[in-house]
């Protein structure tokens, strides 16, 4: 019984492990993904992302290596590695190998290059490699994966 508790807890760390690990892997080619709509769309990994709308901004460097920049109105606070755009209404663009970006609001405009975690929810449209789609009420959750893989949306 205690060998089939350590087998299964080290099953249970590996698998918790696959996330991160699929943000620090590089591959040849990139994902790419361009999407529209109003509600919420977020964006965790590796790579750059250009986003435009109105709402509240959130950007967040977790390896400390980003290169941001932020145009148009809004009011900035920033807490740790996070910085929040409340009244946003303009652009950002993030590149780095550890981003989080997130726009709450409407009119959002959001493309990106690279690996990681894209989630949608409200009513928009998406393209990921070629592939279109719509936000759903309830969300959407799509890997950003190289070119060519063939396992794109969960």
């Amino acid at each position: 019984m205690r060998k089939q508790l350590l087998v299964l807890a080290a099953v249970l760390v590996v698998l918790a492990a696959l996330p991160l690990a699929a943000f620090a892997q590089t591959a040849e080619g990139t994902g790419h993904i361009v999407a529209e709509g109003d509600g919420l769309a977020y964006l965790r990994g590796e790579g750059w992302v250009r986003i435009t709308g109105n709402g509240t901004l959130l950007i967040r460097d977790r390896a400390g290596d980003a290169e941001i920049v932020v145009t148009g109105h809004g009011s900035r606070m920033q807490r740790g590695q996070t910085i929040y755009y409340r009244g946003f209404d303009g652009e950002a663009y993030v590149r780095g190998s550890a981003i989080t970006v997130g726009l709450r609001g409407h009119d959002i405009h959001l493309e990106a290059e690279g690996t990681g975690v894209v989630y949608l929810r409200g009513e928009g449209w998406y393209n990921v490699n070629g592939e279109e789609g719509r936000w759903t009420a309830s969300g959407v959750r799509l890997q950003l994966r190289p070119v060519g893989d063939p396992a794109q949306a969960n």
